[in-house]
């Protein structure tokens, strides 16, 4: 099974940029319509400056690569330029886990992969444990694949190193 992006959640990058637009020139379009700004015309820079600055990190977080691929040799997952390649014999466990600092009622989204060799990978681990590593491959909720066909994946070729979950 391959995990694609789904691309809605990083439509909000044009949508910013847009928003800097507007803002750069907000002084004009409020003299041309008879008001003026009460704060200054920095207020309007400065916002604009923050929307382009998040606008142009969506545009390039959409555009980078990214690949999960789950099969009968294990999970390979590209993200930008960089490949890592885990297969199921290093594999420790995969777990679909709740975001670090997530609320009480927020779902478990995120695909980690979890294995206990030390050894250097093309990513660096996003939490590491004792003699363990983990890496977060994919949030699910940003994938067209549903949890339930990506946990079926899991089921059928990581076997026992993927637990039914807990919910």
């Amino acid at each position: 099974m391959e995990l694609e992006r789904n691309w809605k959640p990083y439509a909000k990058g044009p949508a910013l940029l847009v928003l800097a637009v507007v803002l750069v020139f907000s002084p004009e379009i409020l003299s041309a319509t008879g008001r003026e700004f009460t704060f200054g015309n920095w207020v309007g820079y400065v916002m604009a400056l923050l929307a382009l600055i998040g606008g142009l990190g969506a545009v390039r977080e959409s555009r980078q690569a990214f690949a999960v691929r789950i099969g009968a040799q294990g999970i390979s997952w590209t993200r930008g330029e960089a490949t890592v390649d885990f297969a199921w014999s290093d594999v420790s466990r995969v777990a679909v886990e709740k975001k670090p600092n997530a609320g009480k009622l927020e779902k478990p989204s995120i695909l980690t992969v979890w294995v206990a060799d030390q050894t250097e990978r093309a990513l660096s681990p996003d939490v590491e444990l004792t003699g363990l590593r983990g890496y977060h491959v994919a949030d699910l909720k940003s994938t067209k694949q549903s949890r339930d066909q990506v946990e079926a994946a899991l089921r059928q070729y990581g076997g026992d190193r993927y637990p039914a979950p807990a919910n």
